[in-house]
């Protein structure tokens, strides 16, 4: 499903198409889906989970806001930029689908301006409420830019960017340069190792 959505579009899809790419029988599809919406459900339901693993062991109550967020947007851009055809569906497909798709977006994405707010919480909430939403949004822009582009693969590459849109409203331009000055640090440190 991600690989037809990625190379068609999720409006131009068939499931002939989708049986193709998976190697399945549309036999076989029509016992595991009811149709492509369902189909489509579970392929931004997967995509969801891998983002969800990505982040365990990341997000704790134990460690500092700073740190998560930077630690947290390395897990899922690395998710994303090993699977091009999942960050594509993911970002760009699942909020126009309707159905599951959308509402596991937005699920999502509700969990991420939570995980926002409390950076601004954190910092005394002197950030305006419409902070969390502003700086998501942006760093959602950027990385459909990307994908849209073609790209996705270098997604990490976003990290120092996306690490301070997300941080400087909650902890201003000084430590948001901190944070995404030690994204870079971290990712090559990574590559040496």
């Amino acid at each position: 499903m991600a690989e037809c959505c990625a190379a068609r579009g999720m409006q131009r899809r068939t499931v002939d198409e989708v049986c193709a790419a998976a190697g399945v029988s549309r036999v076989d599809f029509e016992r595991e889906f009811a149709g492509l919406d369902e189909c489509l459900g579970a392929a931004v339901e997967r995509i969801v989970e891998l983002g969800w693993q990505a982040l365990d062991g990341v997000v704790s109550p134990d460690r500092p806001w700073g740190p998560m967020l930077r630690d947290g947007a390395a897990a899922l851009l690395g998710v994303m930029a090993e699977r091009p055809a999942f960050a594509q569906l993911a970002i760009v497909e699942a909020p126009l689908a309707g159905g599951r798709a959308a509402t596991l977006h937005a699920s999502a994405r509700a969990a991420l301006l939570d995980f926002l707010e409390q950076g601004r919480a954190s910092s005394g909430g002197d950030a305006p409420s419409s902070a969390a939403r502003g700086a998501l949004a942006g760093a959602e822009a950027l990385i459909e830019r990307t994908i849209l582009a073609g790209e996705a693969t270098r997604l990490e590459g976003l990290l120092p960017e996306i690490v301070y849109m997300l941080a400087v409203p909650f902890v201003g331009v000084g430590e948001a340069g901190r944070l995404a000055d030690e994204a870079i640090r971290r990712k090559h440190l990574r590559a040496v190792a």
